[in-house]
């Protein structure tokens, strides 16, 4: 698994890369306010409020990604509408992380999964623990026991949402959820010395610029796009409560 890690520690290096360069061309974070009329929708875009059609019937109180553009007449219009997991609708489920130290601790502990489980079982019996942290930690044990590693953080000041898990042919399956980038999801798989990538994501857009960034690398990598992208980990279909 190790090996495993330095893999996707790569891929999500070089995506955050692409992120960095080209945050203003890709697609866009949308919550959902109010419907008004017509197939129009107050929206809410980082801070701006703004009033858009969407041919796609929209939830008040929901997260979206999907592709903002105007027409001839002025009018904006967004596409390509794609909800969010419900984690994302949370900023408390998401936990600030200093990723290279976090990278770091994962490849060169030898125990690294054994490592972060006793952490979390530390973090979660101290009293300074507060209870959406709980929570947090709570989901991120029930997803090691469904053999995923699953990390809400929050990286650069952007929400990230990183799950991968090795299958039972030792191939390295993930997940990368962005905030202004969509859901991604591949397969890394390594057969006599080459490395093997392949990648999903949910906007042309997206994988436009997953293309550029990966494309000089020593990998051999497919890319596909997949609207249909699923997390390996649902926190929301999980039970994990607690009172007071």
């Amino acid at each position: 698994m190790t090996n495993g890690v330095r893999r996707i520690k790569k891929v999500a290096r070089n995506i955050d890369k692409t992120l960095t360069t080209f945050n203003n061309n890709l697609p866009i974070s949308i919550s959902v306010l109010e419907e008004t009329y017509n197939q129009k929708y107050k929206l809410l875009l980082g801070n701006k409020e703004i009033t858009a059609r969407s041919k796609k019937k929209l939830l008040e109180g929901h997260t979206y990604w999907g592709d903002l553009n105007s027409t001839n007449d002025g009018i904006l219009s967004i596409s390509d509408l794609i909800i969010k997991p419900k984690i994302f609708n949370s900023n408390l489920a998401f936990m600030e992380i200093e990723k290279d130290i976090f990278f770091k601790t994962l490849i060169e502990q030898k125990t690294p999964f054994q490592e972060i489980k006793r952490s979390i079982i530390k973090k979660m019996s101290s009293d300074e623990t507060t209870k959406d942290e709980f929570l947090t930690l709570g989901y991120m044990l029930l997803a090691f026991e469904k053999g995923v590693f699953h990390m809400p953080a929050i990286i650069n000041a952007r929400k990230v949402l990183l799950q991968f898990r090795e299958n039972s042919d030792k191939n390295i399956e993930f997940y990368l959820a962005f905030e202004n980038f969509g859901a991604i999801k591949g397969i890394i798989a390594s057969c006599e010395n080459i490395i093997n990538v392949d990648i999903s994501a949910m906007f042309e857009k997206s994988l436009r610029f997953i293309k550029q960034t990966i494309e000089d690398e020593e990998y051999n990598v497919t890319f596909c796009i997949d609207k249909n992208i699923e997390p390996l980990f649902n926190s929301s279909e999980m039970l994990l409560d607690i009172k007071g």
